[in-house]
């Protein structure tokens, strides 16, 4: 008995003399150089696994173990990354943040009027069980297949089937990658953005991107999409095909491949000589 009290006591001694580990909690609101929202942005450490993403407002709270004094790093599709230093966000105080605007040199190109949309990629790949994103997963994780196009085209259409949608609502991101080595290098000035709910159960949609976005002939690319934003618990699923995807981490940018993949298709008009 006199052990067992002993041992009870040690460790009341050693928690008592411990130093008590708390959080920092880090609000605050991202805005462009004209002091303009910008929504679903991505901010956490780099090579760690802290990390979320903004609201549709650019509102944001992040809860940061103690012990971390890494650089937050902002990313965004259309800026430039913003980075603050732990001096700064570790006061506690209410943060703004800035962040540039990134401009992709888009190639000028020519379609024909009489052109209509190629199939690149997506159409006969074969049908496995289902696949999606479950929980609180806003902006963590895009996933999408890679393909390589045979000519030059212009992305036209971007199809993604349904299979359940148990989120009240939530809002579907797509982004392009081309590999260039192992590096997936955005290829994109403005955002695609989708919103779903349970009345898109089994049907698919279409998105198209505001801008001309240049596939070359014989370059590999990857199209993922992610959840950013959702109300209500649950998740959203996809048919799946079993076909080799790349499943990218937001914050730190790592890809890591997987055996099946959403059913993506890819569609664009062949560039005119």
């Amino acid at each position: 008995m006199k052990k067992i009290l002993v041992f009870a006591m040690l460790i009341a001694i050693m928690t008592a003399a411990s130093p008590v580990s708390a959080q920092t909690i880090v609000k605050g609101h991202i805005v462009n150089e004209r002091g303009e929202t910008i929504e679903y942005v991505s901010l956490g450490f780099e090579a760690d696994s802290v990390g979320t993403i903004s609201d549709a407002n650019g509102n944001f709270t992040i809860e940061i173990p103690a012990n971390r004094k890494n650089d937050l790093v902002f990313t965004h599709v259309s800026f430039q990354n913003a980075v603050i230093p732990y001096e700064i966000y570790s006061n506690g105080q209410q943060l703004t943040v800035t962040m540039k605007d990134k401009v992709v040199e888009l190639a000028e190109v020519v379609v024909g009027k009489k052109n209509k949309p190629h199939t690149l990629s997506g159409k006969s790949w074969i049908r496995m069980s289902t696949v999606g994103f479950v929980g609180d997963q806003n902006g963590d994780t895009e996933w999408g297949p890679i393909f390589k196009s045979r000519k030059d085209y212009v992305l036209s259409d971007i199809l993604l089937t349904v299979a359940t949608c148990k989120y009240d609502e939530c809002v579907l991101s797509f982004n392009v990658y081309e590999l260039q080595g192992k590096r997936f290098v955005n290829i994109m000035n403005k955002p695609i953005y989708k919103q779903i709910s349970p009345a898109d159960n089994g049907k698919q949609f279409s998105v198209r991107p505001d801008e001309d976005i240049l596939l070359k002939g014989k370059k590999k690319y990857c199209i993922c999409v992610s959840v950013v934003d959702h109300k209500g618990n649950g998740g959203v699923f996809f048919p799946s095909n079993f076909k080799s995807s790349y499943a990218r981490n937001a914050v730190k940018g790592k890809m890591r491949k997987l055996p099946a993949c959403p059913p993506i298709i890819v569609k664009g008009y062949e560039i005119k000589k």
